[in-house]
């Protein structure tokens, strides 16, 4: 479902944008309203969103600052700036910013018909590009399980904030590419880590030493887990693999 998400802190000219978008043709599924910069995000954090109109002036943040968070979180969300002011440094960091448009109040419905015009060819190109961003941002991912999986307390929040994005934005790409989530991920990882330690012919460690090798201070948490995985005791996948 794509969402077109409006952000204002005037009650009426938000419902009436909105009431507006929804009746005309445009590729959006639904239009949803934020009249603060928190609820936007809120929304965004726990909801697909695919372009957002955004007010400067909101009632507790700077439009701008709301947009560089977006930027940083979902930086697939396409933004177009609604002000009622013509002001250059605004519109000089708004450029800086990557949006689609800057539209002066109040908006020419013409505007707006050509606006979704616009997002409808974004939007169609925009799944192969998203793909390709889930795709590398999966692969850093694993690239960070693979230098970091020994650590204890590794969480999807270290790796979302290493990486400069959201927990929500990560586990949703995560899930999306891998079909997994991050937990599973990492389990699999180190589950498979200690397979070929247990059946290394030269390091002969011990049950708790892998344990600890792969990221478990708790050997007996660490057996179980591994037995809820393969099937056998670390000890009896080992005596099978040399048999």
């Amino acid at each position: 479902m794509r969402r077109l998400m409006v952000v204002d802190d005037e009650q009426a000219l938000r419902n009436g944008l909105a009431n507006y978008l929804q009746k005309i043709q445009s590729p959006f599924d639904e239009v949803i309203t934020a009249s603060t910069g928190r609820e936007a995000l809120d929304y965004v954090d726990k909801h697909l969103v695919s372009a957002a109109l955004i007010d400067i002036n909101l009632g507790d943040m700077n439009g701008l600052d709301l947009i560089e968070l977006i930027n940083h979180r979902y930086p697939d969300i396409l933004v177009v700036i609604i002000s009622g002011f013509d002001d250059f440094d605004f519109a000089r960091r708004a450029i800086k910013l990557q949006v689609i448009d800057y539209l002066l109040k109040p908006i020419p419905r013409s505007d707006l018909q050509k606006l979704m015009t616009v997002f409808q060819h974004r939007l169609l190109i925009a799944p192969t590009s998203d793909v390709a961003a889930s795709l590398t941002l999966a692969d850093n991912v694993k690239s960070y399980i693979e230098s970091h999986y020994s650590e204890k307390g590794l969480s999807l929040g270290q790796v979302a904030s290493a990486l400069f994005v959201s927990d929500t934005y990560l586990s949703r790409q995560l899930k999306q590419v891998y079909g997994r989530t991050f937990s599973e991920y990492l389990i699999a990882y180190r589950i498979q880590r200690a397979q070929e330690l247990l059946t290394s012919p030269i390091l002969q460690y011990t049950v708790t030493a892998i344990a600890n090798k792969v990221g478990y201070e708790d050997p007996h948490y660490f057996s179980r887990l591994f037995r809820k995985k393969t099937g056998l005791s670390p000890i009896q996948f080992r005596e099978r693999q040399v048999r």
